[in-house]
C-alpha cells in the first residue's frame, strides 16, 4: 500500500492525497504485524515503510498549507537523516510513533559527535519539533516528545554584511555594454536596493513590477506577498534589461538563462562569489546584500518599523538585532546630525 500511488515525490513536491485512515493503517501494520515480525516480512522492512508513509503524509500536509519547494526539501532531508540514525543506532528497532525524548537526545548528540555545529542542531531540532507536533495533531501520538528535549541554543553569529564600498568594488568589474553583464547588474542592484531574498528576486515575474510607482511584489516565506519600493537607478537597469529581453507575457520570469530556463540560486551564488574574488575582496554570501540593505537603511535615517515591513519579518526580533549591531554606527551618525547640537552651535 502506498499513500502516493505510483507518483511519489517529484522535484521536491509531494503529489497525491493522504487520508488519516491510510496513515492509521500504516501505524496499525507496524504496531501489529511489526511486533510479530510481520509474518515473513521482517520488522525493519515494515518500520521503514511506515516511516516513509508518515513522512509523505507530513510533507503533503505542509505542501497544501503553502510550504515552498525549498522548505519541503529541507524537511525531507532532515527527516531522512533522522530515519537513518534511528534505524542504525537505536536498538531495539521500534516504530516512529514509539520514539521517546531519549531518541531525540541521542540523535542530537550523534550530530554533535559528527562535527555539526549548534546552529545545525538547532535547525534539526526545529524540524523534528514540527514533525512530531503534526503527529500529535493527527492523533497518532499523545504528546510532542521533542518538547521534552532542551533546544540547542547556539550563539547568534554576526551577520556577514556587504557594505556599500564592498558592493561598488565588485560591481565595477561588470561591463554594462555586455547583455549578460546587464542581467547580473540588474539582479545584484535589485537585491541590494530592496533587501529582498535571493529566491524572491529569482521568482520575480514582469507582472510583479510597477514601473510607474517603482514597486515590486515579492513572495517570501510561506508564499506571503509584500510590496517593496525600488529606486530610480534600479528602475533604469530593469528597463534596460527589459529592452533586451522583452517578455511574451506578464507572467514570464524576469530573470532567465540564455536558454530561457530559470536561473538557479546555486549558479547565482557561484557568480557572486567569483566576482568578489576577481575584485580582490573577501567573498561574502549573497544574503549579505540583504544585511547590507538593512545597515544602509538604518545608517541613512530609515526607521526600524518600515525596515521590518520591507524585509518581510513577521516579528521585530531580527530588526532589533540590526539596530543593536549597528548602534555605534547610528551613534556616530547622530553626532553629525543631532538637531539640538546644530541649534546650539548657532
Amino acid at each position: 500500500m502506498s499513500l502516493l500511488g505510483n507518483q511519489g515525490v517529484t522535484s521536491g513536491w509531494l503529489v497525491g492525497r493522504v487520508s488519516g485512515q491510510e496513515i492509521e493503517q500504516v501505524v496499525g501494520q507496524v504496531n501489529g504485524q511489526g511486533k510479530k515480525q510481520g509474518k515473513g516480512q521482517d520488522k525493519g522492512q515494515i518500520v521503514g515503510q511506515a516511516w516513509g508513509q508518515l513522512m509523505a503524509g507530513f510533507l503533503f500536509s505542509k505542501q497544501i498549507s503553502g510550504a515552498t519547494e525549498n522548505t519541503l526539501q529541507w524537511f525531507k532531508y532532515i527527516l531522512m537523516v533522522y530515519q537513518t540514525f534511528h534505524q542504525t543506532r537505536i536498538h531495539p528497532l521500534h516504530p516512529l510513533t514509539e520514539c521517546s525524548p531519549t531518541c531525540v537526545q541521542k540523535y542530537l548528540a550523534w550530530l554533535l559527535e559528527r562535527g555539526r555545529k549548534l546552529v545545525t542542531l538547532n535547525a534539526h531540532y526545529r524540524v523534528l519539533h514540527t514533525f512530531f507536533r503534526w503527529l500529535k495533531e493527527i492523533g497518532l501520538v499523545e504528546e510532542n516528545i521533542v518538547e521534552k528535549v532542551k533546544r540547542p541554543k547556539p550563539e547568534a553569529a554576526l551577520p556577514r554584511t556587504v557594505t556599500e564600498e564592498h558592493f561598488a568594488a565588485a560591481l565595477r568589474l561588470l561591463d554594462p555594454s555586455k547583455p549578460q553583464h546587464i542581467k547580473y547588474i540588474t539582479i545584484l542592484t535589485l537585491l541590494f536596493d530592496t533587501g529582498a531574498r535571493v529566491s524572491e528576486v529569482l521568482g520575480l515575474r514582469w507582472g510583479d513590477i510597477d514601473f510607474n510607482q517603482r514597486l515590486i511584489v515579492l513572495r517570501g516565506k510561506g508564499r506571503k506577498e509584500r510590496v517593496v519600493p525600488f529606486g530610480r537607478v534600479v528602475a533604469g537597469w530593469l528597463l534596460k534589461y527589459l529592452s533586451l529581453n522583452p517578455p511574451a507575457h506578464q507572467d514570464d520570469l524576469v530573470f532567465k538563462t540564455s536558454n530561457n530556463t530559470p536561473i538557479s540560486k546555486r549558479n547565482l551564488l557561484r557568480f557572486w562569489h567569483n566576482l568578489q574574488k576577481k575584485a580582490g575582496l573577501k567573498p561574502l554570501p549573497l544574503h549579505g546584500l540583504r544585511h547590507g540593505f538593512a545597515r544602509a537603511w538604518l545608517m541613512s535615517g530609515g526607521d526600524a518599523f518600515s525596515l521590518q515591513l520591507i524585509l518581510g519579518h513577521t516579528d521585530a526580533s531580527m530588526t532589533k538585532r540590526y539596530v543593536t549591531l549597528w548602534g555605534s554606527d547610528l551613534q556616530k551618525k547622530h553626532m553629525l546630525h543631532s538637531p539640538v547640537d546644530r541649534l546650539l552651535r548657532r
